[in-house]
């Protein structure tokens, strides 16, 4: 009983340190490049044991890549904005709503979640989406899965869907961002300079609770 409750003990340990992989000082150590040599971000991505700190960093990192590569300054990180767009991204997910528009009554509008947060710069805005956390081909159909989490494509060889890891789900995120104008325009927007980025897990209802996630950008300006 001794040795049970021992090894139960170790693993939750070790399970602590594993999903801590990000904090909000790390961004000062990294760049988009260096990031990319961050060894965690190219584990898989699993719905049911999301490491939501990296995520929301990786999402930021890939971001900052297309600001360069446009010859913009990055964007510099905002823990403050970062809660208000992972709030925004967690109250679409459990109150079953997507828009710019809250459900919640004092988070109505964008600039009622950044003043909760503490903040009320005079230029804000928002990037949101929702996107499947698999690496499904849209328009494919699939089966129905077998065992939960396990999905298919409709093929004779019943042909898997393969998982993303935290970056490929990020550069998904931002690819489709950036091929809409809208998005993109605040993406690179050069008078829009802190964002923070943050994702929520849903099952995709209509979808044989595919997992989907609500992502969320918000941007101000100084």
């Amino acid at each position: 009983m001794l040795k049970y409750s021992f090894t139960l003990i170790a693993c939750l340990i070790s399970s602590l340190v594993f999903a801590q992989n990000w904090d909000y000082d790390d961004y000062s150590d990294y760049s988009w490049k260096t990031f990319y040599r961050f060894e965690p971000i190219y584990q898989n991505l699993d719905p049911r044991d999301i490491d939501y700190p990296l995520l929301h960093a990786a999402i930021f990192y890939v971001t900052n890549e297309h600001r360069v590569k446009n010859g913009l300054k990055p964007f510099r990180h905002s823990d403050k904005i970062e809660r208000a767009a992972a709030g925004h991204a967690s109250d679409m997910a459990k109150y079953n709503f997507y828009g710019h528009q809250s459900k919640i009554r004092n988070k109505r509008h964008l600039r009622d979640r950044f003043q909760i947060v503490g903040l009320n710069p005079i230029l804000i805005a928002e990037n949101i989406s929702s996107t499947a956390g698999i690496q499904y081909e849209y328009g494919r159909k699939v089966n129905r899965p077998q065992s939960p989490g396990e999905f298919t494509y409709m093929t004779s060889k019943r042909e898997p869907v393969p998982p993303h890891t935290y970056i490929s789900f990020a550069k998904e995120i931002v690819r489709l961002w950036m091929e809409s104008p809208g998005h993109r325009k605040n993406i690179l927007n050069p008078s829009l300079t802190q964002m923070g980025a943050g994702s929520s897990v849903y099952a995709e209802k209509n979808f044989y609770n595919m997992p989907y996630f609500m992502n969320v950008q918000c941007f101000s300006g100084d």
